[in-house]
């Protein structure tokens, strides 16, 4: 995805909501589980999703921002890629079906460390890259423990 278009401050509000999602995903995910292990693991996953959040609210914040209203075109790339998949996804009520639950957020895990790996590639500011190499070993960590709940 080409980032390079669109405002920083757009960008960093668009992975406050991707975070936010996630951190609802766990949420949901943590009140159909029945495993207490299962459901430690996943509340774990659900409080570094808050961390992340605050991370990039704090970004915004450094731009003078507390909230940036989406362009359009960043918008339709929200609503395809996270929006409508995960309130399908609701839906369908499959959030019940662990498994299934655990498939999907590997893959939304999947679609976030794709994003910020192309914002990784956009941006130039060291602190930045830094932060963002972080973010994204905590996501590929995320979708491998995914994986690993789904192997019990």
């Amino acid at each position: 995805m080409d980032l390079s278009k669109f405002r920083i401050e757009e960008v960093y509000q668009f992975a406050v909501t991707i975070e936010q999602g996630g951190f609802d995903f766990y949420g949901k995910l943590i009140e159909a589980c029945d495993n207490t292990r299962v459901k430690n693991e996943l509340k774990f996953l659900r409080d570094e999703e808050a961390q992340h959040k605050a991370f990039f609210q704090g970004e915004l914040r450094k731009k003078g921002k507390d909230e940036v209203t989406l362009s359009p075109g960043l918008a339709g790339v929200m609503d395809a890629e996270f929006l409508k998949p995960m309130e399908e996804f609701y839906r369908a009520k499959k959030i019940t079906r662990t498994d299934e639950a655990l498939r999907f957020g590997a893959a939304v895990e999947q679609k976030t460390i794709d994003f910020y790996g192309d914002l990784r590639k956009q941006s130039g500011d060291a602190g930045l890259l830094k932060d963002l190499d972080a973010i994204i070993e905590e996501k590929k960590k995320h979708k491998q423990k995914l994986n690993i709940i789904l192997a019990y």
